[in-house]
């Protein structure tokens, strides 16, 4: 009988596994690099950052992006879209730094 019981509650919870289902859902986030002097360093390093971003496989992406730890399918990440730009920031001499932006959209999927 001692033996039955944990084969019986496992039995029980297939069913309620075997239907998890999985959300699909949609995140925006960014990436800022440092201050640079020129316009150019500064859209440059985002570009570096904006092909690593596309190079990385999902299960990497996990940790750059803004994703839920909790019940995340690490292998669904996905980036559609991606914009690179820059900000601009009065330096402590006077002169114009710039910091480069990458704005990533991208989906992934969620177990309830």
């Amino acid at each position: 009988m001692k033996k039955l019981l944990p084969l019986a509650a496992i039995l029980a919870m297939a069913p309620a596994l075997a239907f998890a289902n999985a959300d699909n859902l949609y995140g925006n986030g960014g990436v800022h690099t440092e201050f640079f002097e020129t316009k150019a360093e500064a859209m440059a390093e985002a570009n570096r950052i904006a092909d690593q971003l596309s190079s990385k496989p999902s299960h990497e992406l996990a940790f750059v992006l803004r994703t839920p730890l909790k019940s995340l399918d690490h292998n669904s990440i996905e980036i559609y879209d991606k914009d690179v730009s820059y900000n601009t920031m009065p330096g402590d001499n006077g002169a114009t730094m710039y910091q480069g932006v990458v704005d990533v959209e991208y989906r992934f999927s969620r177990y309830d």
